[in-house]
């Protein structure tokens, strides 16, 4: 796979929440790049601030009480951040388009899938309505679904299969950059896997990018060509798949890695990590993962390191970075 320029450049990008009058600080400075074709993904615990950076890429994140307050989305060249409510709406589903957590709340349960297909296709193409309804039946066949269900309701439909239709919506204007948003959380363990086939199948054949946003470290290595690592609003790790899989480790990542099971082991019981993320509001000093860390040092708690190259297109944001981990491979 080539992938060519980049598609979608992100800077210092800050995003702050106003609630009962404390300041939730989301994301902090957060720097990604995404090329051509290329899959990234986005992976850290809830609260990690991984929803709100795909809601500021769009421009959708909910005001009051959020608010994009630094930082630029560059997508093909154009600041997103710096564009009109109206501006965006010619970019939203037609260049970027977004597949929402949960199936079950994502869907209109008042309209027919057709009417919901066709309408995004009607929204960005000047073609009639029978038009639309026809691609809108084709995209429902390209998803694995008969397009005589075309006038079916939402709640005639399984969990996998409104997800199915939210993938056809999302794919329906050929979109260069498709944001997936935990796509398979709410869905049963056995169709997970068909419905990530589907997405991937998808977009190879299409020819888009995507940011694919996860806690699954499995799903990544099936998925992904890069990898960023979330926590506390910061990007605390990012690089190809196999530097994030194989290389040095931030020690957020390297207690995700040691949290799986590994049928190579004969560990009886898994490592967790210790403490909780911390409370948004109130994030400590210096490095925010250091209350959890048990490689912590002084430093550590009195100041926040930077996000340093340590081999080309490997960053990682961390004081005390542990050595390569042999054993878990891509």
């Amino acid at each position: 796979m080539q992938m060519n320029h980049e598609l979608l450049k992100i800077t210092d990008l800050e995003v702050f929440y106003t609630v009962d009058d404390d300041l939730v600080r989301a994301v902090n400075k957060v720097s990604l790049t995404l090329r051509d074709k290329e899959t990234l993904g986005l992976v850290g615990e809830t609260g990690a601030g991984k929803t709100t950076l795909a809601l500021s890429i769009l421009g959708i994140v909910p005001n009051p009480p959020g608010k994009i307050v630094a930082g630029s989305v560059e997508y093909q060249g154009v600041d997103l951040t710096k564009l009109s409510d109206k501006q965006l709406r010619r970019y939203r589903g037609k260049e970027i388009a977004m597949i929402f957590q949960d199936p079950m709340t994502s869907l209109n349960p008042v309209l027919t899938v057709g009417e919901q297909i066709s309408e995004v296709i009607k929204l960005h193409n000047k073609i009639s309505l029978f038009e639309a309804s026809s691609r809108a039946k084709e995209m429902l066949e390209l998803v694995g679904i008969q397009s005589s269900r075309y006038g079916d309701y939402p709640h005639e439909f399984s969990g996998g299969m409104k997800q199915r239709v939210i993938i056809a919506i999302a794919l329906a204007c050929n979109p260069q950059l498709l944001i997936a948003d935990e796509p398979t959380t709410a869905l049963d363990v056995t169709i997970q896997m068909q419905v990530l086939d589907l997405m991937n199948k998808l977009k190879t054949e299409r020819g888009s990018a995507m940011l694919l946003i996860t806690h699954d470290l499995g799903v990544v290595a099936e998925v992904c060509d890069s990898v960023a690592i979330m926590y506390a609003g910061e990007i605390v790790e990012r690089g190809s798949l196999r530097d994030v899989f194989e290389g040095e480790s931030h020690p957020y990542k390297l207690g995700l890695f040691n949290s799986l099971p590994d049928v190579d082991s004969d560990t009886e019981r898994l490592e967790s990590i210790a403490g909780l993320a911390p409370n948004p509001t109130k994030l400590p000093d210096g490095c925010k993962f250091h209350p959890r860390c048990k490689y912590c040092t002084e430093v550590c708690m009195a100041k926040n390191p930077e996000l340093i190259e340590r081999e080309t297109g490997h960053f990682i944001k961390c004081w005390n970075i542990q050595p390569v981990k042999r054993g878990k491979t891509v």
